[in-house]
């Protein structure tokens, strides 16, 4: 058997922050936000619990429950991309996504589960606050299948369109540990913000690179030059969880999950305020 190495890297920190239950202050800073409960972010990722069939419908609806009109992006004959925007101030756009698809082992809570269905959370978290940049969250098709949803997304993608994507925050396996970050496969500036904000509201934050076991949905993104961050929380350890029977609600701590969502959406108002909309103006 090949030995495969892993690579746990320390994240570098910038200035310390100082946080509250719902706020952060960075150099006259503050960051407000209405958190989800931890109640309903467990509940939505019960909701996965269905078959592979039913995962699109499924997303749709927790998208709808939070009063966010979908759309979808048709792949293949089997499935599409579904799309959940939030328009800001300027068509500068923060993106964020996950998977919805699951391999045959298992019933794919983890992968992907996890992060697909923290993107309705997201939405309703910054739902209501006043933010510069445009969210789009899209739950991608086929990943299992060769990053078919990601790839046919980028794909579409005018020149002008990919031009106004300020970052994409791919979110994938959480809940297994603390949260990870790939960092040879992220955007320096990206790694560095999440690494304040980590330490701001004092979620533990480990970088571990997976180039040679996995590819993830930032790829098709990294290939058009777009900044991406891969966001995950898999180890050498628990790495043997993935597509196999293990991977059910019963891997995923509450504690840690319940934590990547939080460090997840002061991240991204986080953004909104330090990336530098890329200019099309004001909506």
């Amino acid at each position: 058997m090949k030995q495969i190495r892993w690579n746990y890297l320390p994240i570098a920190i910038g200035a310390a922050l100082a946080i509250g239950h719902i706020g952060c202050l960075a150099e006259g800073l503050k960051l407000e936000l209405n958190l989800v409960s931890r109640s309903s972010v467990n509940e939505r990722l019960r909701a996965g619990t269905v078959s592979a069939a039913d995962r699109q419908n499924e997303i749709e609806q927790l998208f709808q429950q939070v009063g966010c009109r979908t759309e979808t992006q048709r792949v293949d004959r089997r499935s599409a991309n579904v799309m959940c925007t939030l328009p800001g101030e300027t068509d500068a756009t923060i993106l964020i996504g996950g998977h919805f698809d699951f391999a045959n082992e298992g019933t794919g809570i983890v992968d992907d589960w996890s992060g697909v269905s923290l993107l309705p959370s997201l939405y309703q978290t910054l739902k209501d606050k006043p933010h510069k940049h445009t969210y789009e969250f899209v739950a991608f098709t086929g990943e299992e299948r060769g990053l078919l949803g990601s790839s046919h997304y980028v794909k579409k993608l005018s020149k002008e369109q990919r031009a106004r994507i300020a970052a994409f925050i791919n979110l994938e396996c959480l809940g297994l540990t603390h949260p990870k970050v790939w960092v040879h496969r992220s955007t320096p500036i990206l790694v560095e913000r999440l690494a304040e904000i980590a330490r701001a509201i004092q979620v533990p934050l480990q970088g571990v690179d997976v180039d040679k076991v996995g590819n993830d949905d930032t790829y098709p993104f990294l290939l058009k030059k777009i900044p991406v961050i891969s966001i995950h929380s898999v180890t050498q350890e628990t790495w043997g969880i993935l597509h196999s029977r293990r991977d059910n609600l019963n891997a995923i701590h509450s504690d840690d999950y319940y934590d990547a969502y939080q460090l997840v959406a002061f991240y991204l108002a986080y953004l909104d305020v330090k990336l530098q909309p890329s200019a099309t103006g004001s909506r």
